[in-house]
């Protein structure tokens, strides 16, 4: 019989070594939307940026599973719009409870509202002061159709 899904507040008060046991055996057990339901996780950002600042990632998560910023804002059209930032370079890391993203994209009004959503989701469960520099302007016409 599968090990039950414990409650996240449950989970986070386990030792880091319990806490990475359990998430082997659920994942060996439960798909990643049963952990992320269970925990009230809307998007599985929220659960591996939970695992990153924990600092148990890199012990749970399979080389093929690895999640990384790009897949949260990455442009439907491809990755061209996102400019990574000093820490998604791979000559360098972010310290584990640090994280950056930039946009740099022309997006349609759904779009962008998706991205942001997300990212709003994702920040819910930041405690700390964030800072951001936002400007959304009006594409032109000529941005628009495509014909730059």
């Amino acid at each position: 019989m599968p090990l039950p899904i414990m409650p996240l507040d449950n989970f986070l008060s386990l030792s880091t070594d319990e806490q990475v046991e359990k998430l082997k055996q659920w994942k060996m057990d439960y798909t990643l939307k049963d952990i992320r339901d269970a925990w009230g996780f809307k998007h599985s950002a929220q659960y591996y940026m939970l695992l990153k600042k924990l600092r148990i990632y890199e012990r749970v998560v399979n080389k093929s599973d690895k999640f990384s910023p790009e897949q949260l804002l990455s442009s439907r059209s491809g990755a061209d719009g996102y400019i990574t930032s000093p820490y998604v370079s791979s000559q360098y890391s972010a310290p584990a409870d640090q994280f950056g993203y930039e946009l740099n994209s022309t997006l349609s009004g759904p779009e962008l509202a998706d991205k942001l959503e997300r990212l709003a989701h994702f920040l819910k469960g930041e405690h700390k002061a964030v800072t951001i520099k936002l400007s959304i302007t009006a594409a032109s016409p000529l941005a628009e159709s495509g014909n730059e």
